[in-house]
């Protein structure tokens, strides 16, 4: 009996390898997408819910996760105010942005901004790519010391090898308690 209790303690402890597996390590920021007017993915409403608990999000263009060309655009300093905020915040276009009407899996595992009061819930919620965070959007490098803003590059969609997603700020209070950003596991789905 002992031999058939350690085949299961395996199996459970194999099982628990091959959850863990598929999960990457990624950053979340916060947008409220309903203030926004379109998104990227053309079909796809801008509001902060995509029906059937499911929340809206941006991945960002540099993330490794990211299918399809990068967005358009330059970094042009003349858009931006040099305090942290765009004067000319007309966003790049994303034609080949492939991930649209994709789903995620996002579970918080901690704050990205070093928070010690708050904690993450462990619930894991469902995300759906409808719009891009393009590194050559004014509205996000204008925020890095680079342009004058005081935003760290992985807070703004600006770190390049970073699974970044923007997740509507509707989700922050089903993730965790922390009031920033947050550091989260990421792993496909169906939607």
């Amino acid at each position: 009996m002992r031999d058939g209790a350690a085949i299961v303690a395996a199996v459970i402890v194999f099982a628990a390898t091959i959850d863990v597996a598929w999960a990457v390590a990624g950053v979340s920021t916060f947008n409220d997408f309903s203030t926004q007017s379109t998104v990227a993915c053309s079909g796809f409403p801008p509001t902060n819910s995509q029906g059937n608990a499911i929340f809206a999000a941006a991945m960002s263009d540099l993330s490794p996760l990211w299918v399809g060309a990068r967005c358009e655009g330059t970094m042009d300093a003349s858009k931006c105010n040099g305090q942290g905020s765009c004067v000319n915040c007309v966003g790049p276009a994303c034609p080949d942005e492939e991930l649209c009407g994709t789903c995620f899996n996002v579970r918080c595992t901690g704050s990205l901004d070093g928070e010690v009061n708050g904690a993450c819930t462990n619930n894991v919620i469902k995300v759906k790519i409808v719009d891009a965070c393009p590194a050559t959007h004014p509205a996000n490098y204008c925020k890095i010391p680079e342009f004058g803003g005081s935003i760290r590059p992985i807070e703004a969609c600006e770190q390049p090898n970073v699974n970044a997603m923007d997740i509507a700020v509707t989700a922050r209070s089903s993730l965790s308690t922390f009031q920033g950003n947050l550091n989260i596991d990421i792993e496909a789905t169906t939607c």
